[in-house]
């Protein structure tokens, strides 16, 4: 502040107002940048998480077609116990797993694209699996067996995933709890019957693996056993 007498100097006051000015001009220009990549941010996500929802609705119908064939193969193989009839099945047309529309893939992680498309991958190569087993030793109530086991484990494997992204995506609950205590009913015969036999050649691999993980003591005493047999 200038003193009483002495000059003021106008040139060091429009020279500090000017660089207010500009302080306050690169403050706003940078918040108002800031607001603006937020802004973007928020509408890039707005569509990602749309793009995971397509993901969710296509997993959750495919689990729908899963348990819609699990109930038709229940009842061809009644009437094939009862009859002897193989015409039971030929109304039976493949499940199929994929994505049609396909999602915009390359807006989502590598990470989640992978796991997806690896689901999808073993449940192909589970069919493989199970046209092979045909093909060499099994009958059709086998290879149909398998059919259901696949079915059942892969439709609850979707859900599951459905339901993780729906959580990620805050999306709500999917309406598949009917679907999910079919699966784990189907689920938990197979677990009865393994526990009471040590066949394990007539389980779905997948299956065969995760009761092997449940029960190692039982299944290192069965290797212990067919190794003796050996």
């Amino acid at each position: 502040m200038a003193t009483p007498g002495e000059p003021v100097n106008y040139f060091a006051l429009v020279m500090s107002s000017a660089v207010v000015s500009a302080l306050m001009n690169v403050g706003w220009n940078y918040y108002a940048k800031r607001m603006e990549q937020a802004k973007e941010a928020r509408k890039e996500s707005h569509k990602i998480d749309h793009v995971y929802l397509k993901v969710v609705l296509q997993l959750e119908g495919f689990a729908r077609r899963c348990n819609e064939q699990l109930y038709d193969i229940e009842e061809a193989m009644e009437r094939y116990g009862s009859q002897h009839d193989s015409s039971a099945f030929e109304n039976l047309s493949s499940i199929e797993f994929k994505f049609d529309p396909e999602p915009d893939w390359t807006l989502l992680p590598v990470p989640f694209v992978a796991k997806v498309q690896s689901l999808v991958n073993r449940f192909n190569q589970a069919d493989s699996w199970i046209k092979a087993q045909y093909q060499y030793w099994a009958d059709l109530d086998d290879a149909y067996q398998f059919e259901q086991e696949r079915l059942a484990y892969y439709g609850n494997e979707a859900c599951r995933l459905a339901a993780e992204i729906r959580a990620q995506i805050k999306a709500g609950e999917g309406e598949l709890s009917d679907l999910i205590n079919h699966f784990a009913f189907i689920v938990e015969k197979r677990r009865k019957w393994y526990l009471q036999t040590d066949q394990k050649h007539n389980l779905l691999p997948e299956l065969r693996a995760r009761f092997e993980n449940e029960y190692p003591a039982l299944a290192a005493s069965r290797g212990t056993e067919q190794g003796d047999q050996a």
